[in-house]
């Protein structure tokens, strides 16, 4: 991971600086902005989505030419790839400035994939592919916003394939569950906790209700 933000600085990209290992913990320089989740108590504007997904491209075209060291390895399972995704690109990974991105922090979850990938993980939490909070059905007012962010976002990133917005975000919520499971039967922490707890059959028990969710937002 340090080999990459090494390799994205030399882009010019705003990710943490590595500054180095020792025998307990990680040290990294600070992503200037306002931090994720006080940033947007009221949810990403339209503007803020596009600013996400145009800095996700410019991240992974950067991350094309990275040359790694031969016994690289990342922290969940994962399979070649020309692109090195972030894995976990949401809103409050990210810091913001006047309502648009201005940097990407917390690469535990880094790994080879396609982009797709964290355009999908990107949409899931920033439309979001969810029922309203409260459980109170959707207004049409925040039906409208979470379509023009999804759209907002894809074109900021600049995607032109057909993309199934909410099978690409239900589908990669998915993995991220899978992905918690692996960690912690390994030991991880909190992934470890969060598996004796019984999260991942929680999540997983969710799925159906997210996707019926994300379909009265997106229907086919």
């Amino acid at each position: 991971m340090h080999h990459l933000l090494h390799h994205l600085g030399e882009h010019d990209l705003p990710v943490p600086r590595p500054l180095g290992l020792d025998d307990r913990y990680e040290y990294v320089g600070l992503v200037a902005g306002d931090d994720g989740d006080t940033a947007w108590p009221d949810g990403v504007s339209v503007e803020g989505a596009r600013s996400m997904g145009a800095l996700l491209r410019r991240v992974q075209d950067a991350t094309r030419d990275v040359v790694l060291p031969a016994d690289a390895h990342w922290s969940v399972p994962w399979e070649p790839a020309a692109t090195i995704c972030h894995g976990d690109p949401k809103p409050a990974n990210m810091t913001w400035r006047d309502g648009m991105v201005v940097g990407l922090f917390d690469w535990d979850a880094a790994r080879p994939g396609p982009a797709s990938d964290d355009i999908a993980y990107a949409l899931l939490w920033t439309v979001p592919i969810e029922t309203d909070p409260s459980g109170a059905p959707l207004t049409a007012r925040e039906t409208a916003l979470r379509r023009a962010r999804a759209a907002a976002l894809l074109d900021g990133y600049g995607w032109s394939s057909p993309l199934d917005v909410v099978e690409a975000a239900v589908a990669r919520h998915a993995l991220a569950v899978d992905e918690v499971q692996w960690l912690g039967e390994r030991g991880h922490e909190p992934h470890a906790a969060w598996v004796d707890e019984g999260w991942p059959e929680r999540w997983r028990s969710r799925l159906a209700a997210m996707r019926s969710a994300g379909r009265r937002t997106f229907p086919r």
